[in-house]
Protein backbone atom coordinates (compact mmCIF):
# COMPACT_ATOMS: atom_id res chain seq x y z
CA UNK A 1 0.00 0.00 0.00
CA UNK A 2 2.84 2.58 0.54
CA UNK A 3 4.51 1.89 -2.56
CA UNK A 4 1.23 2.39 -3.90
CA UNK A 5 0.58 5.73 -2.14
CA UNK A 6 4.03 6.59 -3.38
CA UNK A 7 3.97 6.28 -6.91
CA UNK A 8 0.56 7.93 -6.84
CA UNK A 9 1.64 10.84 -5.16
CA UNK A 10 5.15 10.87 -7.72
CA UNK A 11 1.99 11.48 -9.97
CA UNK A 12 0.13 13.68 -8.90
CA UNK A 13 3.17 15.53 -8.14
CA UNK A 14 4.50 15.69 -11.74
CA UNK A 15 0.84 16.76 -12.91
CA UNK A 16 0.96 19.44 -10.47
CA UNK A 17 4.79 20.71 -11.60
CA UNK A 18 3.46 20.46 -15.75
CA UNK A 19 0.32 22.20 -14.97
CA UNK A 20 2.33 25.07 -13.13
CA UNK A 21 4.73 24.91 -16.52
CA UNK A 22 2.28 25.29 -18.57
CA UNK A 23 0.31 28.19 -16.86
CA UNK A 24 3.90 29.92 -16.84
CA UNK A 25 4.70 29.40 -20.51
CA UNK A 26 1.00 30.36 -21.60
CA UNK A 27 1.41 33.75 -19.33
CA UNK A 28 5.13 34.69 -20.82
CA UNK A 29 5.67 34.61 -16.67
CA UNK A 30 8.84 31.36 -17.30
CA UNK A 31 11.75 32.66 -16.46
CA UNK A 32 14.99 31.72 -18.31
CA UNK A 33 18.66 31.32 -17.86
CA UNK A 34 20.21 31.84 -21.23
CA UNK A 35 23.94 30.46 -21.19
CA UNK A 36 25.82 29.38 -23.84
CA UNK A 37 26.37 25.77 -23.15
CA UNK A 38 28.95 23.19 -24.86
CA UNK A 39 26.52 20.53 -25.39
CA UNK A 40 28.55 16.97 -25.02
CA UNK A 41 28.11 17.68 -21.42
CA UNK A 42 24.74 18.67 -21.26
CA UNK A 43 23.86 15.26 -23.41
CA UNK A 44 25.38 13.10 -20.97
CA UNK A 45 24.18 14.72 -17.83
CA UNK A 46 20.38 14.00 -19.54
CA UNK A 47 21.23 10.40 -20.04
CA UNK A 48 22.72 9.64 -16.80
CA UNK A 49 19.65 11.35 -15.03
CA UNK A 50 17.01 8.97 -17.59
CA UNK A 51 19.23 5.90 -17.12
CA UNK A 52 16.95 4.49 -13.95
CA UNK A 53 13.59 5.14 -15.56
CA UNK A 54 14.99 3.88 -18.82
CA UNK A 55 16.35 0.44 -16.38
CA UNK A 56 12.79 0.20 -15.29
CA UNK A 57 11.10 -0.51 -18.56
CA UNK A 58 14.05 -2.82 -19.85
CA UNK A 59 15.39 -0.11 -22.06
CA UNK A 60 18.32 1.10 -22.92
CA UNK A 61 19.37 4.63 -23.70
CA UNK A 62 22.13 5.05 -26.40
CA UNK A 63 23.98 8.60 -26.79
CA UNK A 64 25.31 8.51 -29.81
CA UNK A 65 29.10 9.25 -29.99
CA UNK A 66 30.90 11.53 -30.91
CA UNK A 67 29.13 14.53 -30.01
CA UNK A 68 29.52 17.55 -31.87
CA UNK A 69 31.95 20.31 -29.99
CA UNK A 70 29.30 22.72 -30.56
CA UNK A 71 27.59 25.12 -27.75
CA UNK A 72 23.97 26.14 -28.10
CA UNK A 73 22.69 29.69 -25.85
CA UNK A 74 19.80 27.97 -23.96
CA UNK A 75 18.91 27.32 -20.05
CA UNK A 76 19.83 24.07 -19.45
CA UNK A 77 17.54 23.04 -17.21
CA UNK A 78 14.83 23.64 -19.69
CA UNK A 79 16.44 21.69 -22.65
CA UNK A 80 17.05 18.85 -19.78
CA UNK A 81 13.21 19.17 -19.37
CA UNK A 82 12.49 18.96 -23.39
CA UNK A 83 14.96 15.90 -24.32
CA UNK A 84 13.63 14.15 -20.77
CA UNK A 85 10.06 14.71 -22.14
CA UNK A 86 10.75 12.98 -25.41
CA UNK A 87 13.32 10.11 -23.81
CA UNK A 88 10.65 9.41 -21.59
CA UNK A 89 7.97 9.19 -23.74
CA UNK A 90 10.15 7.02 -25.85
CA UNK A 91 11.26 4.58 -23.26
CA UNK A 92 7.44 3.82 -22.54
CA UNK A 93 6.38 3.05 -26.47
CA UNK A 94 9.58 1.05 -26.91
CA UNK A 95 9.65 -2.85 -26.34
CA UNK A 96 11.84 -4.31 -23.69
CA UNK A 97 14.92 -4.69 -24.14
CA UNK A 98 14.28 -2.05 -26.60
CA UNK A 99 17.22 1.13 -27.94
CA UNK A 100 16.41 4.61 -27.54
CA UNK A 101 18.71 6.61 -29.29
CA UNK A 102 19.74 10.65 -28.56
CA UNK A 103 22.02 11.88 -31.65
CA UNK A 104 22.75 15.35 -31.90
CA UNK A 105 23.94 16.67 -35.49
CA UNK A 106 25.24 20.10 -36.70
CA UNK A 107 23.34 21.31 -40.17
CA UNK A 108 24.68 24.54 -41.33
CA UNK A 109 23.60 26.63 -38.65
CA UNK A 110 21.28 24.34 -36.62
CA UNK A 111 22.14 22.09 -33.61
CA UNK A 112 19.15 19.47 -33.70
CA UNK A 113 19.02 16.99 -30.89
CA UNK A 114 16.75 13.87 -31.67
CA UNK A 115 15.38 11.17 -29.96
CA UNK A 116 14.96 8.10 -31.50
CA UNK A 117 12.38 5.00 -30.08
CA UNK A 118 11.50 1.47 -31.57
CA UNK A 119 7.92 1.82 -30.61
CA UNK A 120 4.73 1.33 -32.73
CA UNK A 121 4.74 5.09 -34.34
CA UNK A 122 2.52 7.60 -34.17
CA UNK A 123 -1.11 6.65 -35.68
CA UNK A 124 -1.63 9.10 -38.79
CA UNK A 125 -5.29 10.44 -37.50
CA UNK A 126 -2.83 11.80 -34.39
CA UNK A 127 -0.14 13.60 -35.88
CA UNK A 128 -1.89 17.06 -35.97
CA UNK A 129 -2.20 16.73 -32.21
CA UNK A 130 0.97 15.77 -31.12
CA UNK A 131 1.93 18.71 -29.93
CA UNK A 132 -1.31 19.63 -27.82
CA UNK A 133 -2.37 19.95 -24.50
CA UNK A 134 -3.66 16.96 -22.65
CA UNK A 135 -3.32 15.31 -26.34
CA UNK A 136 -2.93 11.59 -26.05
CA UNK A 137 -2.90 9.01 -28.70
CA UNK A 138 -5.00 6.57 -26.64
CA UNK A 139 -6.72 8.59 -24.38
CA UNK A 140 -9.25 6.07 -23.19
CA UNK A 141 -9.47 5.18 -19.57
CA UNK A 142 -8.14 1.32 -20.36
CA UNK A 143 -4.62 3.18 -21.83
CA UNK A 144 -1.56 1.39 -21.49
CA UNK A 145 0.37 3.95 -21.03
CA UNK A 146 0.49 6.94 -18.73
CA UNK A 147 1.05 10.45 -18.30
CA UNK A 148 -0.44 13.82 -18.58
CA UNK A 149 -0.63 14.93 -22.20
CA UNK A 150 1.74 17.81 -21.49
CA UNK A 151 4.89 17.07 -21.93
CA UNK A 152 5.30 17.67 -25.70
CA UNK A 153 3.07 20.76 -25.18
CA UNK A 154 5.59 21.99 -22.74
CA UNK A 155 8.67 21.17 -25.17
CA UNK A 156 7.38 23.08 -27.83
CA UNK A 157 6.77 26.21 -25.73
CA UNK A 158 9.98 25.74 -23.80
CA UNK A 159 11.99 25.10 -27.22
CA UNK A 160 9.98 28.59 -28.51
CA UNK A 161 10.68 30.23 -25.85
CA UNK A 162 14.27 30.03 -26.47
CA UNK A 163 14.46 30.22 -29.82
CA UNK A 164 14.08 26.92 -31.02
CA UNK A 165 11.95 24.66 -32.66
CA UNK A 166 10.31 20.75 -32.08
CA UNK A 167 8.92 18.43 -34.79
CA UNK A 168 8.97 15.03 -35.36
CA UNK A 169 8.92 12.26 -38.14
CA UNK A 170 7.02 8.61 -37.57
CA UNK A 171 6.38 5.86 -39.58
CA UNK A 172 3.74 3.55 -38.05
CA UNK A 173 4.91 0.50 -36.76
CA UNK A 174 8.73 1.75 -37.49
CA UNK A 175 9.18 4.03 -34.27
CA UNK A 176 9.15 7.39 -33.99
CA UNK A 177 11.58 10.39 -34.11
CA UNK A 178 11.40 13.58 -31.83
CA UNK A 179 13.83 16.59 -32.39
CA UNK A 180 14.48 20.02 -30.77
CA UNK A 181 16.40 22.35 -32.67
CA UNK A 182 18.43 25.39 -31.90
CA UNK A 183 20.92 27.74 -33.14
CA UNK A 184 24.30 27.01 -33.37
CA UNK A 185 26.55 29.61 -30.91
CA UNK A 186 30.92 29.96 -31.17
CA UNK A 187 32.61 29.27 -28.42
CA UNK A 188 34.16 31.49 -26.70
CA UNK A 189 37.94 31.36 -27.30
Amino acid sequence: MISIAFKNSQRLSHLINDLLDMEKLVAGKMHLALSLVHLPGLLEQVVNQISGYAQSYGVSVVLSLPVPDVCIRVDPERVNQILSNFLSNAIKYSPSDGEVHLIAGVMDNKVRLSVIDQGPGIPESFRDKVFQQFAQADSSDTRQKGGTGLGLAISRKLADAMGGTVGFASEPGRGATFYVEFNREDRPA
